[in-house]
């Protein structure tokens, strides 16, 4: 299995203005979450294995239609790279703004706005049940 989220750093993951390190989530959280992440995209990463799998067969390697395939291919994993770390630095901020609120800090900015939507969201849900 690739690993979705290998390209990963710290510093892609900015702390917040203003906000103390004990906000930060602890390493063990971070592993989880980039576990689960990988876990719920693994299968569109698959797919997109299975696809250039399959179209690749007849085709030698420095043809041009190898080529485009293999193409095809990179930009379309490189595609779920980019949605597994836009998810991560996303759970990342949400929880940092969680920790915040729960210190009784005051947050705001586009992470408070996301994690807002993402509270509301949650209530509507409830609502609905």
């Amino acid at each position: 299995m690739t690993t979705l989220l290998a390209p990963i750093a710290e510093q892609n993951v900015r702390p917040l203005p203003g906000v103390d390190d004990d906000v930060e989530p602890d390493d063990q959280w971070k592993a989880a979450l980039k576990a689960r992440i990988e876990q719920e995209l693994q299968p569109m990463a698959d797919k997109v294995r299975q696809e250039r799998d399959t179209t690749i067969r007849g085709h030698y390697e420095g043809t041009r239609e190898y080529e485009a395939i293999m193409q095809t291919y990179r930009t379309a994993m490189d595609r779920v790279r980019r949605t597994a770390e836009e998810l991560y630095s996303q759970e990342i901020k949400i929880k940092r703004v969680e920790r915040s609120l729960a210190l009784g800090k005051e947050v705001d900015g586009e992470e408070f706005e996301a994690f807002l939507k993402q509270q509301q969201a949650i209530w509507d849900n409830i609502k609905k049940e």
